[in-house]
């Protein structure tokens, strides 16, 4: 049986204005049941929230941050991002609604976030983790060529090292 092919996948720099469809999109508790985290508040406390991820990292962190909203046509389904240390280590973050789960939106969304990051000039390796039990990231990021790199608890980790500059990224036709 094949997945059905996602729709005109598009990834936006996140913006305060992608509040109301951030919001609509993360509502649901499911997302959270291998985060960190929990829903949205409001609208306005996730626009707050924006509003401090576009200014970036703080300067004494050495880190930069980067972050995506992501679009399937004109709907807002959820967003990527990474953080990027002062070594060249990229930390890709991903979170999408259940309505787009199964339907390759997710890899879609990542191949984009990670071809925006290879072509990055300090992003040297890009790393993700995920929970032991999640088996959709897990089976995510071994399709987007991650490597298990080492497991603490229930925290897998992966590697994936930057393709050099004539290697391109693309979806699948």
């Amino acid at each position: 049986m094949s997945m059905p092919s996602p729709t005109s996948i598009t990834i936006e720099p996140q913006d305060p204005a992608h509040a109301a469809g951030l919001y609509d999109a993360l509502r649901d508790p499911r997302i959270y049941a291998f985060l960190d985290e929990e829903p949205p508040i409001s609208i306005q406390a996730l626009r707050d929230r924006l509003v401090r991820l576009s200014k970036d990292a703080p300067v004494d962190t050495g880190q930069t941050w980067l972050n995506w909203t992501v679009f399937e046509g004109d709907a807002v389904v959820g967003y990527t991002q990474a953080t990027i240390d002062a070594s060249g280590i990229a930390s890709l973050a991903y979170v999408l609604t259940p309505k787009v789960w199964g339907r390759s939106v997710a890899h879609a969304a990542c191949v984009l976030t990670i071809a925006e990051l290879e072509a990055h000039p300090l992003v040297l390796e890009i790393v993700a983790d995920t929970d032991a039990e999640n088996t959709r990231s897990k089976t995510l990021l071994q399709r987007l060529d991650f490597q298990q790199t080492h497991q603490v608890g229930q925290d897998i980790f992966y590697k994936r090292t930057k393709k050099p500059s004539n290697q391109t990224t693309s979806l699948p036709e």
